[in-house]
């Protein structure tokens, strides 16, 4: 369900993506069983392939603004200090397009081409999103500090 969650705006949606995801894998698993060298890392791969395609399924009912954004480097000792709670919910924040680009890079390992191909944008756009996710995490950090203090 954490998996769902990071790629998809709302707890519903993440349900069903992973609903359909263990359909999936029951559906797969007799065939695939003996060819398979690690169980969780496959269905781990199922799973975010399924909460993509939902992503792509529903991105046109994203709302997308640009935000004026501007650099700052307070942030560093930021994830020592906070919740992964805390640190999801400003991961949510972000457009919904930027937040699975940041996922599939920056938490899941993907590649600039392997994401491109997985969310049929081109790979020059990957990287402009990357970018403009990291920028608008270290604004929204930069705010969270602020009030903290």
């Amino acid at each position: 369900m954490g998996i769902c969650l990071r790629y998809l705006p709302d707890k519903a949606l993440a349900q069903e993506a992973l609903n359909d995801a263990f359909l999936k894998i029951f559906n797969l698993l007799p065939y695939e069983y003996k060819k398979l060298s690690s169980f969780r890392a496959w269905a781990r791969r199922i799973i975010i392939h399924t909460a993509i395609d939902y992503f792509r399924k529903e991105k046109k009912h994203f709302y997308h603004n640009d935000h004026d954004l501007e650099e700052s480097s307070q942030q560093e000792n930021f994830f020592d200090r906070e919740s992964a709670e805390e640190i999801i919910r400003l991961l949510n924040q972000l457009p919904p397009l930027w937040k699975v680009v940041f996922n599939l890079y920056e938490i899941e390992g993907y590649s600039h081409d392997e994401i491109a191909q997985m969310m049929h944008i081109p790979a020059s756009s990957c990287r402009t999103y990357l970018t403009r996710a990291k920028q608008q995490l270290r604004v929204l950090i930069n705010t969270h500090n602020r009030t903290m203090q």
